[in-house]
Parts: structure tokens; C-alpha cells; sequence
């Protein structure tokens, strides 16, 4: 007989590692915004380390500013949740008792608010996807975003990230509550000075006092994160309950491998995360560069090309010996040379763990939630590194093949039916065969490298060669001798 995760039942497990600590012991003193499945297979996870050494002040509270649905999942199991750590050969599970709650916008506004302000929160880490910031594409507050545009008409209720923040943080400043760090875990060039621009942009609107305070008394790290998350699905549910016996709403998979880096700026107090495994350094750049340009940038490159190859899962794609091949190309022929890694990062090292990593077949992460806001994502993957060859007036085949995947992913039906991005409806909005050189610069959306005629020129070529050609022989033509 099965029966559900709660604190009652969970002395009861045999096959999960379970906390070692009272969970009336842990008093909250982080509060994450995004409550999705990184987050709880991630910085969770470190935290819980924390936790389960003795030091009980970093409980977490978790926040869903768009949906109910994490809240509704976990209330009735105590905010307990299953990690299961996908190897090639065997599950490992691990019970997460560091939740104390998961708040919802809609419900509990106020009490997120005032959270912010309370000295007992010292961290508030993010997880809310690059759309979340509200920023322009030169990294400054978007003050036409929806979002931005409700916040500023209805100050005392915001419903964006940023505005939230910003509120919480004046209730903080009036509360004389101090220093707090805020820190970004999302994948998106120089996070932490991201969240200033957006914070500080919102608060500056409302009050020049308010944005000097923050400047002052918060510190936004920049930081690096790592570790493959697919979506829970419900043939991991039943498989589970299956195995174990014990149903689990909150269920979330990972592979094995992960990392955390942080910047050292740090205001007030934080949880050693160092004692666990997480790397605390002065300048965040190179290893965010590498990971954007080498891992994120190939597991895009392997999201548009497989679902043109007709892939549904990215390790089926790594399975494929000419996509696997392209894969191992584009990070050793076309990124790597572009890098410079710190003193002894072995970048070849690096990119076969990368490889191994996409080919465990474990891990079922669909091309298509790879595909998802590919207008925001190739702006921090795939232009830096463009944008360099363009300016040397050299050639980069293998990239530009994976934009112009993406390109006609969105423009055609069968694709773009399977995977959402905030860039799709000006892009479809234009139509015939020189829709590269439609698109300009003028949206910000897409990047300013879609002001260049070269670029433009590059991608045209490819894109009317994939509306005749199959992907195969394109992977071959952009490696080349290769």
C-alpha cells in the first residue's frame, strides 16, 4: 500500500537519505524567489548540507510569483520533497526537509514583503529565468515591460521580481533591518550586476533615497551555476511510486554533477557553503563565460538540432554519432579557441565531461525545454562568441547553423508548437524568404547582432538551405573537413 511523503511518514523510509536534524530546530533565514525544480535540485541541496552540519539558521522559504502549483504540492506533504540523482546505472534519493513554507504572489503578498524586510532573512536567491529581470537587451530596466508598467501604476502591490525587491527592500530600509545579500541563480550574463540594474531601476523610480540605500546595504554577487534539471514527468512519478512505494508531488531528477560558484560580496551573514562544496571567488566572469559559451551554448546547439533531426530527448540527439560529433566541434573548434580559462582549468577536460554529461541517458531532458526562450538564452550563449568572429571577419559555420536552427524552428509550425519564446511573435510577424534580413537591430528583444548585414547574410544562406536540406548533411558542411 502506498502511502504519501510527510513528516509523519518519513521516519518511516528505508530508501532515501533523510535529514539528520529536528526540522522544528530550523528557523528560516533565506527566502527564494522561483520556486522551481533548479532551485530544490541546486541551491536546496547545498543548503541542506548546511543544515544537516549543525547549523540550523538557514531554513527557506520559497516564493511562486506566477503560479499556485509548487504550494499546492508540497502544503500537504510538510514542504518535503524527494531528490532523486540520476546515474547511468542507479537512482540515488535524498529527502530535502530545509523548506519551512512556499508562498504564492497571489496569496501572500504582503507576507513576502515582509519577509524582505525582516532581519531574520540575511539571503534571498533567485531563480526566475532571464524574462524574470524585466531588462532591455543592453542590461538596463525595460520601464515599458508589462510588468514594470503594473508596478509603477500600482506601487504597494507589485506583481514583477524587481518590483517586489524593490518594496521589500524600502520596508527593510525603514525597518532598519540591515545589510542583506541578494543573489541570482540564473543563467544570464553578470547576474548579480543584472539584478542591481533591475532592483535599483525600480526603486529609483519610486524614491532616489530608497536606490541609494540599496546601493549601500545590499550586495549582489555575481554567480555560476551548474546542474541538468529536467522537468518531472509523469512516467518519473509512477516509476517512482513504483520503486519506492511512496508517492511524492514534489519529486524532482538531476544528473550528478554540480556547481556553485559565487562572487566574494557578500553583505551580512551567509551559510558556509564553502564546507560543502560551493567556490567562493573574486571575479565570477571567466567560469560564467565558459560555462555560457561552452555547456549552455551546446546544449542549445543540441535542443534546435535535434528537434530538427527529430529527437525528442537530448541524450536520443548525443546518441546521434554526426550530432554528437557537431557537438564535440563546436565547443573544441569554434568556442574554445575564444576562452581564457583560469590557471589550470583544463577546457578539454571540461568539454568531454560536457559530452558525457548530455549522453547519460538517465537524464530525460527534452529538446524542447532546452528550446525555450532561445531569443533571450543565444544572446548570452551563442552572439558573444559570434560577435568576436564577426569582428575578425572569420567564420564560425557551426554556430551560425545553430541560430539559424532556431530561426526556422520558430518559423515553422511543427516546431515552434513545441517550445515558447518571448521573440516568437515578432519574429513570425514577418514572413517570405528574406526574413533575416527583415529582422534589425530595432528590437531589443533579439540583440543588437541582428544589426549586422554579415550576420544577417550568414544566417540567410543556412536558413533557405534548411528549408530544402536535411540536418545531417548541414552538420557535415558546417564541420567541414572535419
Amino acid at each position: 500500500m502506498q502511502s504519501r511523503l510527510t513528516e509523519s511518514s518519513l521516519q518511516r523510509l528505508d530508501f532515501a537519505r533523510r535529514p539528520v536534524y529536528s526540522r522544528g530546530d530550523i528557523s528560516p533565514g533565506i527566502l527564494h524567489i522561483g520556486f522551481g525544480g533548479f532551485h530544490r535540485a541546486h541551491q536546496a541541496v547545498y543548503t541542506e548540507d548546511i543544515l544537516d552540519s549543525g547549523d540550523h539558521r538557514w531554513g527557506i522559504i520559497g516564493a511562486s510569483l506566477r503560479s499556485t502549483t509548487m504550494r499546492s504540492r508540497l502544503a500537504p506533504q510538510d514542504f518535503l520533497y524527494t531528490l532523486c540523482t540520476r546515474h547511468a546505472d542507479h537512482n540515488e534519493y535524498r529527502v530535502i526537509g530545509g523548506i519551512k513554507d512556499v508562498l504564492t504572489l497571489s496569496q501572500h503578498q504582503q507576507q513576502l514583503l515582509e519577509l524582505i524586510a525582516s532581519p531574520k532573512i540575511q539571503i534571498i536567491t533567485l531563480t526566475i529565468t532571464e524574462k524574470g529581470y524585466c531588462l532591455t537587451s543592453g542590461g538596463e530596466l525595460d520601464e515599458a515591460h508589462p510588468d514594470i508598467q503594473k508596478d509603477l501604476g500600482n506601487p504597494y502591490f507589485p506583481i514583477s521580481a524587481p518590483g517586489l525587491l524593490a518594496r521589500g527592500l524600502k520596508y527593510r530600509m525603514e525597518a532598519g533591518s540591515g545589510p542583506i545579500s541578494i543573489i541570482s541563480c540564473d543563467n544570464l550574463s553578470r547576474n548579480g550586476r543584472s539584478t542591481r540594474q533591475a532592483v535599483t531601476g525600480v526603486a529609483g523610480l519610486f524614491s532616489a533615497e530608497n536606490a541609494s540605500w540599496i546601493r549601500d546595504h545590499v550586495s549582489f554577487p555575481d554567480t555560476m551555476v551548474d546542474r541538468i534539471v529536467p522537468a518531472t514527468s509523469e512516467l518519473d512519478s509512477v516509476g517512482f511510486e513504483r520503486e519506492t512505494g511512496m508517492e511524492d508531488s514534489g519529486l524532482v531528477i538531476c544528473e550528478p554533477f554540480s556547481q556553485w560558484v559565487i562572487e566574494s560580496n557578500i553583505a551580512g551573514e551567509r551559510p558556509e557553503w564553502e564546507r560543502v562544496g560551493v567556490q567562493f571567488v573574486d571575479d565570477v566572469a571567466v567560469y560564467e563565460e565558459i560555462k555560457l559559451r561552452l555547456l549552455n551554448a551546446s546544449h542549445s546547439a543540441l535542443a534546435y538540432l535535434g528537434l530538427l533531426a527529430g529527437y525528442e530527448y537530448i541524450h536520443e540527439a548525443m546518441a546521434d554519432p554526426l550530432l554528437a560529433r557537431f557537438t564535440e566541434y563546436l565547443m573544441e573548434k569554434e568556442i574554445s579557441p575564444l576562452i581564457q580559462p583560469p590557471i589550470g582549468f583544463d577546457l578539454k577536460q571540461y568539454t568531454q565531461s560536457i559530452l558525457k554529461r548530455f549522453a547519460n541517458p538517465a537524464i530525460q531532458y527534452r529538446t524542447a525545454q532546452v528550446a525555450n526562450d532561445g531569443s533571450l538564452k543565444l544572446q548570452q550563449r551563442i552572439y558573444p562568441t559570434l560577435t568576436e568572429y564577426l569582428q575578425m571577419s572569420v567564420g564560425a559555420p557551426g554556430l551560425v547553423l545553430v541560430v539559424a536552427a532556431w530561426l526556422h524552428c520558430l518559423t515553422t509550425p511543427a516546431y515552434a508548437s513545441l517550445f515558447s519564446d518571448p521573440g516568437g511573435e515578432y519574429i513570425r510577424s514577418y514572413s517570405g524568404d528574406n526574413l533575416p534580413q527583415l529582422l534589425t537591430s530595432e528590437s531589443e528583444t533579439l540583440g543588437m547582432i541582428w544589426g549586422d548585414e554579415a550576420f544577417k547574410g550568414q544566417i540567410r544562406a543556412v536558413a533557405d538551405d534548411l528549408k530544402r536540406n536535411n540536418i545531417h548533411p548541414m552538420l557535415q558542411r558546417a564541420m567541414g573537413s572535419d
